[in-house]
């Protein structure tokens, strides 16, 4: 049976911060068949970004890397690979990875601008789009 990891455990399996953390984490990896959610990854791709300033092609290569490693199933690996490559042609990860985990879904809904254009340049399924205004009174803004 695998053993699932946490974002904090992920990173350091990744990154050699210094920390006395690496050792053991690196360890856990070694051990055996090893479980990375799909928040872990997500959130993994935040922490690299913010905490450590890895660029994005960095983050893509690695996490291409740990797909590759017979002894870590990545939740999700096929969506979790299509996100890669989107954020390699533009998509921020974690709008690529909603993107690609509603493929199943007719549109999916966002305010993101940016998002709605970056998306349109990779031909996504599903499209990508504002939410409808409606004209109805129902949707005026209420005073408290």
């Amino acid at each position: 049976m695998p053993s699932a990891v946490d974002t904090n455990v992920f990173v350091r399996f990744l990154v050699d911060d210094g920390s006395e953390h690496v050792a053991p984490a690196r360890q856990v990896f070694a051990a055996g068949h090893v479980f990375v959610p799909m928040s872990v990854v997500l959130e993994t791709d935040w922490v690299l970004r913010s905490v450590f300033g890895f660029k994005r092609a960095h983050i893509c290569e690695a996490l291409d890397r740990v797909l590759g490693v017979p002894s870590i199933t990545v939740q999700d690996a096929d969506i979790v690979e299509k996100a890669i490559a989107s954020s390699r042609s533009g998509l921020d990860f974690a709008d690529a990875l909603h993107l690609h985990s509603s493929s199943e879904c007719g549109v999916l809904y966002t305010f993101d601008g940016p998002f709605i254009r970056k998306a349109r340049r990779i031909d996504p399924l599903p499209p990508v789009r504002k939410p409808p205004i409606s004209k109805t009174p129902g949707n005026a803004e209420r005073n408290p």
